[in-house]
């Protein structure tokens, strides 16, 4: 399938193009989202009406140019929008419509920001894009460092104080609207609380997994910029990065980091690129030591003896197909109290989210614009975007795992835009 412009009343087209609009697409609605998150967190506008005001921005100068770039994805993205709204039938109850509403926001946005930074190409190049998200994960590498300092604490914005009280009391909507700094856990039994950082997400998986995706994008931005004092700051980052990361004991995010440097190193040493392998090979090799010397593998054995068992997690993964299969097409709208458990069935991974919430259909949109982006791109043109691919990869695999908020699907959605614009001969280097 090949890339190629379109307008908004004529999706018919046959050869690529490069031919650019006479006043090309504005960075500044994305790049506000990305420079300007740490504002919104704060203030509690990061989806409503952070995301929503930026994705109808981008919308409107799309339809007011009449410009796009309809490429691979594209479709499988906008078909989950109209399938999601589509399962709104299925919603019984006012606070799991507000959970619906809240993740169709987010995927709206996130299709909108995919579509709109594939067209706005010029402006929003690839080295823009990855100092943005490289931001991001400072932050969250920020956030996870005030998560250890003060973990009992609560963030309380001025839009959840705005909110009446019949919707801030839903325990998910105080989660978003005043979010604590870490998850503190007390198993039964547990010689002392698990204190996870999670800072600014709600729950320290979705730090984890932020810190998943955005890894490998930092390290684009160390192989991309020519400025030292960056390249020092990104070292430092990954240094601090470690301390926060042991404290939520999550097994998944350091074997999927692990996953994704063993990917950069073959990618690279097939690419004969010396210097780059022998220099991650002793940073991940210093990381391994220092990670052992602060007892990790002794947190995995304490969290695994007291925290959820893998036999509970497979146990609401059979659940979660079971009910389905009463609902094969729409799903459910949203998860949903299990049977058998205290955990809700279509949680613990992003697949069993959109299978039980939108049924098979919107879980196969999803996995066609992810899996079919990643196999897409699969051929880098240099190391920046072989950096860039192993977020893809790595993601691929989360999902089974582990939940995606606005910040881990956005930065997904960005780097398969940049990625398919570069394999579609739509991007320059920079």
């Amino acid at each position: 399938m090949r890339a190629r412009e379109v307008s908004w009343t004529d999706l018919v087209g046959t050869e690529p193009t490069r031919r650019l609009p006479s006043d090309p697409l504005p960075a500044w609605p994305l790049l506000t989202m990305l420079w300007g998150f740490p504002l919104m967190w704060v203030l509690g506008l990061t989806v409503v009406p952070g995301a929503v005001t930026m994705a109808v921005v981008m919308l409107g100068f799309m339809l007011v140019r009449r410009y796009a770039l309809w490429v691979p994805g594209v479709g499988a993205l906008v078909g989950l929008c109209l399938w999601m709204a589509a399962s709104a039938v299925m919603i019984d109850t006012g606070p799991r419509m507000l959970g619906f509403g809240f993740r169709l926001a987010i995927m709206s946005f996130v299709a909108i920001a995919f579509v709109y930074t594939v067209a706005a190409r010029t402006r929003l190049t690839r080295r823009r894009l990855v100092h943005g998200l490289t931001f991001l994960w400072f932050f969250v590498i920020a956030g996870g460092v005030l998560g250890m300092i003060l973990p009992g604490t609560r963030l309380t914005t001025p839009v959840g104080l705005l909110l009446p009280a019949s919707i801030s009391g839903n325990s998910y909507v105080r989660d978003l609207f005043f979010p604590p700094f870490a998850e503190v856990q007390h198993p039964w039994g547990a010689p002392e609380p698990f204190v996870r950082p999670s800072a600014p997400f709600p729950y320290a998986n979705s730090w984890g997994v932020a810190i998943l995706v955005l890894t490998p994008i930092a390290l684009a931005c160390f192989m991309m910029t020519r400025s030292w004092l960056l390249r020092c700051a990104i070292i430092v980052g990954a240094g601090v990065m470690i301390f926060p990361a042991m404290a939520t004991s999550n097994r998944g995010m350091f074997a999927a980091l692990a996953l994704a440097g063993a990917y950069v190193l073959v990618r690279y040493a097939l690419r004969d690129r010396a210097a780059p392998v022998i220099t991650l090979t002793v940073l991940g090799l210093v990381a391994g030591v220092v990670l052992v010397w602060q007892g990790l593998f002794t947190q995995f054995e304490v969290r695994q003896e007291y925290g959820q068992s893998n036999g509970a997690r497979f146990t609401l993964y059979a659940e979660t197909i079971q009910r389905t299969l009463a609902s094969p097409l729409l799903g459910y709208g949203a998860p949903r109290p299990s049977a058998e458990q205290a955990l809700s069935v279509g949680t613990q991974g992003y697949i069993w989210t959109l299978m039980f919430s939108f049924g098979f259909v919107g879980l196969a949109l999803f996995l066609a614009f992810l899996w079919g982006s990643t196999w897409r791109t699969r051929y880098c043109r240099d190391d920046v975007d072989v950096a860039l691919h192993a977020t893809l990869v790595v993601s691929s695999l989360a999902i089974i795992v582990y939940g995606l908020d606005i910040i881990q699907l956005l930065a997904i959605a960005l780097v398969a835009a940049i990625l398919l614009r570069r394999r579609y001969g739509l991007d320059d280097d920079d």
